[in-house]
């Protein structure tokens, strides 16, 4: 069973628009079937799909296809299983990916199938990276953030008791000790 793509490639024979199979369109493959040559043609496969996504550029590789909430490309591999692009690219160009392992993009760009770009990394860190680079939600951004920049401004310039301003601000002791201490949204 041959891979059947969203997109339209072009024949490799007479440049016809629609290809039906073997990167072939209706007229040459039929033609190619008749004499018997029908091996001489490749048959399209996920990385002919794959490649027709992106413009290989200088910079950046952008995914043009279907994309995740996060901006992550989304590939579908036959038999509809959802593959994300730059994972796939890795494995495409570089090798293998370990169980235990994630792909990382030094660019910080979510949509980037560039595997100059991408590296090899445990959750830690990359965990580790999102959080030096301020890519996580902080404050109000945060689904369960509820203080603001200035908030965390007036409760450093504060001499008032940390339970007391835990209370105010309806966050933990700990929370209000850790600001305190510079160690949380610095």
């Amino acid at each position: 069973m041959t891979y059947q793509p969203a997109v339209q490639f072009s024949c490799v024979e007479c440049n016809a628009p629609k290809v039906v199979a073997r990167k072939l369109c209706r007229r040459c493959y039929t033609r190619a079937r008749t004499a018997n040559r029908l091996a001489e043609y490749a048959i399209l496969g996920p990385n002919d799909v794959f490649e027709s996504r992106f413009d290989k550029t200088d910079g950046c590789w952008e995914w043009k296809g279907t994309r995740n909430q996060y901006g992550y490309g989304i590939f579908l591999l036959p038999g509809e299983k959802p593959v994300r692009a730059h994972r796939y690219s890795y494995q495409f160009y570089v090798g293998l990916i370990p169980d235990d392992k994630v792909i990382m993009h030094t660019c910080d760009n979510p949509p980037c199938v560039n595997p100059a770009h991408l590296r090899i990394g445990t959750k830690a860190e990359n965990n580790a990276d999102t959080a030096k680079k301020r890519r996580h939600n902080y404050g109000l951004q945060h689904w369960n953030g509820r203080l603001s920049d200035a908030d965390v401004a007036v409760i450093r310039a504060s001499d008032e008791p940390k339970p007391v301003l835990a209370k105010r601000y309806g966050v933990h002791y700990s929370h209000i000790w850790r600001i305190k201490a510079g160690q949380h949204r610095k």
